[in-house]
């Protein structure tokens, strides 16, 4: 098995630079614009699920160290239920 020489290093191609720099611009720059289009075309909206209570969902152990301690990190009042209910049909049956 050969072993790594010092000496070799100037053997080496020289114009990696050059190869990086047209990846960069031919492959990765249009896979971007690609993943952008994508994710800021029109998308449906879709109604959310009505809201059913389980035992083993939204199950709080123990409170969250932020806020109320009742919602996580990054909590969406529209998308994700509190363990009694979304808010805003919460708010209404109060």
């Amino acid at each position: 098995m050969p072993r790594f020489d010092i000496r070799q290093v100037g053997t080496m191609p020289a114009n990696t630079a050059g190869l990086w720099k047209r990846v960069t611009f031919l492959l990765a720059l249009p896979a971007i614009v690609l993943c952008a289009v994508n994710a800021f075309s029109g998308h449906k909206h879709h109604d959310r699920e009505p809201f059913t209570k389980y035992e083993y969902l939204r199950r709080r152990t123990k409170r969250f160290p932020w806020g109320d301690g009742n919602r996580s990190l990054f909590h969406n009042a529209e998308v994700n239920a509190l363990p009694e209910g979304y808010e805003d049909e919460v708010q209404e049956e109060e």
